[in-house]
Parts: C-alpha cells; sequence; structure tokens
C-alpha cells in the first residue's frame, strides 16, 4: 500500500486515529493537517493507532514529535496507543518510542486568578469573561504626526528611540536600527510586544524582521508615529463560536466585548486564529516625499490585501478603541472609525504567525508571545483596515477563536 488511510474514533477519553499504510515524506503532511483541524475543533486529548502502518520516515516522526509537542504544551494528550512492529523498531531506534508511546495522565488544571461566570452570545460567538482585576486601567501614549506618511514628509527630526520593556505595547510606524539615517529606507508598520520588537522593512522585500531582548540586549525601535501603553489588563476575555458562524469581524469583537465589559474606550491585545486579515503594509519608506499614496506609484508603494489573507493562522493584535476621536483632534489622527456610522475608532496592528493551538485555560500573554518569538516563524505584520468600497469591498479582518486581553483607558496624552 503505497497511500495513507486515516480513520477517526470517538471515545469517552478522547479520539483515536487508526493510519493505515506508508507515514513518509509524501503523506505526514497529510496527517499533520488533519490532526490540526481536529485540534481548531477543540479536540486536545489524541490517540494515535499505527498498527497498521508499515513504514515510518525521519519526516513521519518529525510529524508526531510536532504534534505531542503541541498539544503537551497546552495541557493536552498525544500519544501511540499501538504500533506495528516496523514502527516500534523505528522509534526504538531514534529513542522516541517511550516518548510517544506512553499514555500520560489526564491533568487537571485549576485556573489561577479570580474566575467569574459571566459570558454572553453576541454575533453568533461567546464571550466569557475569565479573569478580572478590579480598578486595572491604562494611560495611552500618542506620539508623532501620522498625517505625514501620506506626503513621505517624514525628517530626523521627527524620529525618536524607543525600548522596550516587559509590560510596554507599542505600534505604528518605524524600524529596527541605530538612529533615522540607517533606517530611513526601511521604515514601516512596527509592534513592540514586552521585550519584543518586530516590524515590515518597508524595502519591496515584505518580509518581517524582528529582535528579542536577552540579557543586556534591549530591543528598541527608531519610531516615527507611534501608540503605545502599559500592559495593565482588567478583564481576560475567551471568544469562540457559539452557533454555526465560522468566523467573526473585529468590529464586531470590538463592540461584543464593549457591552460584555461596559468599556466604551479600552486598550486591546488579542491572540486569536485569523479567519482572513483585511490591512494595508507599506513597500516604500515614508522619507523623501516620495509619492507613496499617488496612482500609478501607491500599486508598487502600499501593500494592500487582495483578498483575506492569513486564513487559518495565529495572530497578535494590538489596538486602541476609542470613543467620538472627532471631538479631540490629537485622537482622531490616530484612529479611524470601525466602520461607516460607528461611534467607536480604532488602530490595530497584527503580526501573523503559524498556528499552534492554544490553552483553553491558565492562558498567559508573555508565555504566549515569547513562545511564538523564539519557537516560530514571524509570517507577516499588517495594519488592519475596513475595505468598505462598493462591490469591490473586502470588508474587515475576521477572526475564528481567541483570547483579548483589555484595559479601560484611564487617559491619552500627546508626547
Amino acid at each position: 500500500m503505497n497511500n495513507l488511510q486515516i480513520e477517526r474514533t470517538d471515545s469517552e477519553s478522547g479520539l483515536v486515529i487508526s493510519c493505515t499504510g506508508r507515514l513518509d515524506a509524501n503523506h505526514a503532511g497529510h496527517l499533520q493537517d488533519y490532526i490540526q483541524k481536529l485540534v481548531r475543533e477543540g479536540h486536545y486529548h489524541i490517540a494515535l493507532d499505527l498498527s497498521q502502518v508499515e513504514y515510518l520516515s525521519s519526516a513521519g516522526i518529525r510529524t508526531l514529535v510536532s504534534q505531542y509537542k503541541s498539544l503537551n504544551a497546552v495541557n493536552g494528550m498525544f500519544y501511540i496507543s499501538a504500533l506495528s512492529e516496523n514502527v516500534r523498531l523505528v522509534l526504538d531506534m531514534v529513542g522516541m518510542e517511550k516518548m510517544l508511546c506512553l499514555k500520560p495522565e489526564i491533568k487537571v488544571v485549576v485556573d489561577a486568578g479570580t474566575k467569574t461566570e459571566e459570558q454572553a452570545v453576541f454575533h453568533g460567538f461567546r464571550f466569557e469573561i475569565m479573569e478580572k482585576i478590579a480598578d486595572a486601567q491604562t494611560d495611552v501614549a500618542l506620539y508623532g504626526k501620522p498625517g505625514l506618511v501620506f506626503q513621505a514628509d517624514y525628517e530626523a527630526a521627527h524620529a525618536r528611540e524607543i525600548h522596550a520593556g516587559d509590560k510596554r505595547i507599542a505600534f505604528g510606524l518605524g524600524a529596527i536600527g541605530d538612529d533615522f539615517e540607517t533606517c530611513r529606507d526601511r521604515f514601516g508598520e512596527y509592534m513592540m510586544l514586552g521585550g519584543n520588537v518586530v516590524y515590515l522593512p518597508a524595502d519591496g522585500s515584505r518580509k518581517p524582521d524582528y529582535m528579542q531582548s536577552s540579557g543586556k540586549l534591549i530591543a528598541s525601535v527608531i519610531e516615527l508615529y507611534g501608540i503605545g501603553f502599559t500592559e495593565n489588563h482588567a478583564k481576560l476575555i475567551r471568544f469562540e463560536p457559539h452557533a454555526n458562524e465560522q468566523s467573526i469581524s473585529l468590529s464586531d469583537i470590538v463592540e461584543s466585548i464593549s457591552k460584555i465589559t461596559g468599556h466604551d474606550a479600552f486598550s486591546l491585545v488579542m491572540v486569536a486564529e485569523s479567519g482572513g486579515l483585511v490591512g494595508t503594509s507599506l513597500n516604500a519608506s515614508p522619507v523623501d516625499r516620495i509619492a507613496i499614496f499617488t496612482y500609478p506609484a501607491v500599486v508598487d508603494t502600499v501593500n494592500f490585501t487582495t483578498e483575506p489573507a492569513h486564513n487559518k493562522m495565529l495572530t497578535i493584535s494590538t489596538g486602541i478603541v476609542v470613543v467620538n476621536p472627532k471631538a479631540n483632534a490629537e485622537e482622531q489622527a490616530f484612529v479611524r472609525p470601525l466602520y461607516a456610522g460607528s461611534k467607536q475608532a480604532a488602530h490595530v496592528h497584527s503580526v501573523v504567525f503559524p498556528y499552534i493551538p492554544l490553552k483553553k485555560s491558565q492562558v498567559d500573554l508573555k508565555e504566549i508571545i515569547d513562545y511564538m518569538f523564539e519557537n516560530s516563524e514571524v509570517v507577516d505584520l499588517l495594519h488592519l483596515t475596513n475595505d468598505n468600497r462598493d462591490i469591490t469591498g473586502l470588508g474587515e479582518s475576521r477572526f475564528v477563536h481567541g483570547f483579548c486581553w483589555i484595559s479601560p483607558i484611564n487617559s491619552i496624552n500627546q508626547v
């Protein structure tokens, strides 16, 4: 038999996946996709029956180890419940038999922090407040002049260096480098997440770069304009499908959070599976008065998503949501209405990684961020937008499930 057949059996303790055929480089990806689909559906206890597998290659072993580590990291369970003699010999020779074939004990997880039972259903999704810290709030700092990007009129006097910190969140336009001159051809969208900085160089490469703080090395960015706040989250909210809805829009997430928390203006950090992102990024640095947004140059200087991008990938998004920014000219320059007629306006950036499953409890934001930067690949970075053009518009970014750390905004100040 040259192919790989996969069958699924449901049991009270989890799922059993039975494989028949060859688990080689040609078929390992099929098994990987099959398991990841089950995990996305919420199945974290999986047993693998390989008693009918006649051949196991290194590519197959890599898939098994990857799934073992992935589910173990989120308090799940993945093990081989039965195996053929050929598979046993291969795993024994590479020293993996004991690790992969030992049925682990089901972990009983006790959540840390204050638990609540506050939950509600909006737009076919369940929103649940998992943790609440009374009186927590944050102050937002605005820096620079966002409007200069349209004239590409930034100069050295507009730039400043900011350093990463454990609880510092920031996003805007910037670049990793020593000063304005070393960055002048690379300024693009950036995000600062704790001790990590990631940015998308506006040099046409469309390849994100990043730096992690380690030891005496403190990550930093040369910023042209930005929004920053201290991670001081008042609430942790989980959202997931409740009915037949497959994804939910960014504006519906924001409005649902407002309803369940009572906060109209808040900072946001969201870790979620993408249902398709809509956004922009620069392909040309906004200096030297380059006509970035003038046709036909805009075709090459600005990257617009031509269709919802990065479906089924993991995203970390940061942003602020404010109410009635027209009352404050400084705020108005940094945010856009969620949609026409919305009383709330926002500015959100999103960094994209390959998908990994998320814990269902004991979710720690710093742990997730550090894990992704240390163990995964940064795929893209976008400024999320609402493409509301008639007929051809893509709408807005959508998400499948995830967690939101939010804090009401105490003050917004220009620095």
